[in-house]
C-alpha cells in the first residue's frame, strides 16, 4: 500500500512540475509585442526593457570587426542568400526588429541575444531570418528560471531571397515555465515577438499542500481499512 501511495504522489508531482516544450510555427492566441515606436535604432548590448516586463540584451555589445547587435531597428539587415530585411518590413506599417551580428567568423566568439520575461510564459516565438551560409549553427532556445535549457532548435531553412522574407519559429509548453528566449549566431533577426501565458505554475507551498493532502487521504484510507 505504501509503495502504491508513494508512486501516485510522484506521478502527480511530475505532472505538476514536469517541463517540456514543443517547437512550433505559430502560437494561436498569442500576443505580438512591439519593440517600440518610434524606432530608436539602438546599437549595443542593452539591456532594453519593453512590453510587459520583457528585457532584451545581447553579448554582441562590442564588435571591432563589424557592427554590434541592434534593437528596435528599422534599417537594413543582411541574411545572405536569405535576402534582407529593410525599412519596409511589415509594410504598410514599419515593424522594428532585433538583429544579431555574427562575430564568430571574425573573432571566434559566438554571440547571442536574449529576451527575458519578468513573468514566465508558456509560449514564445517570432518571425525569424538568418544567414544560412555562416559559420553556424544558428540556434534558438528557451530556458527556465534556473537557466536550464528547456528546449533548443537549430534553424535550417531557405527563403526565396526576396526582401523581408522569413519564417515563424518558437516554442510552446503546457505551463508558464519559459523565463527566457535565446537566439544565437549567424546574423539572426527577429520581429513580431509573440508570447502566450498559461495558468500560473503552483508555488512550492502549493506542492507541499498537495503532498500533505495526499498523505492525509492515504492515512484516512488506511484507518478505514484497519491497516
Amino acid at each position: 500500500m505504501k509503495c502504491v501511495a508513494v508512486s501516485v504522489f510522484l506521478i502527480l508531482l511530475l505532472a505538476v512540475t514536469g517541463v517540456s516544450a514543443s517547437v512550433v510555427n505559430s502560437i494561436p492566441g498569442g500576443t505580438v509585442v512591439s519593440m517600440g515606436l518610434p524606432p530608436i535604432n539602438y546599437f549595443g548590448g542593452g539591456p532594453k526593457v519593453f512590453g510587459p516586463g520583457i528585457t532584451w540584451s545581447s553579448t554582441n555589445a562590442v564588435n571591432p570587426f563589424g557592427s554590434p547587435a541592434v534593437f528596435d531597428f528599422v534599417g537594413t539587415a543582411d541574411f545572405g542568400t536569405n535576402g534582407q530585411w529593410n525599412s519596409a518590413l511589415g509594410a504598410p506599417m514599419v515593424t522594428p526588429m532585433a538583429y544579431l551580428n555574427n562575430t564568430s567568423e571574425f573573432s571566434g566568439v559566438t554571440d547571442s541575444m536574449t529576451f527575458e520575461f519578468a513573468n514566465p510564459v508558456a509560449a514564445v516565438g517570432g518571425f525569424l531570418n538568418y544567414y544560412p551560409n555562416g559559420s553556424g549553427p544558428t540556434t534558438i532556445a528557451v530556458l527556465d528560471a534556473m537557466g536550464n535549457v528547456i528546449e533548443s532548435y537549430t534553424l535550417i531553412f531557405n527563403t526565396s531571397g526576396d526582401p523581408n522574407t522569413g519564417q515563424f519559429w518558437g516554442f510552446q509548453e503546457a505551463t508558464s515555465e519559459i523565463k527566457s528566449f535565446v537566439l544565437t549566431d549567424n546574423y539572426i533577426g527577429i520581429t513580431n515577438l509573440t508570447i502566450f501565458g498559461a495558468a500560473p505554475t503552483p508555488e512550492p507551498g502549493s506542492l507541499l499542500l498537495l503532498g500533505s493532502g495526499l498523505i492525509g487521504a492515504i492515512g484516512y484510507g488506511r484507518r478505514r481499512l484497519g491497516l
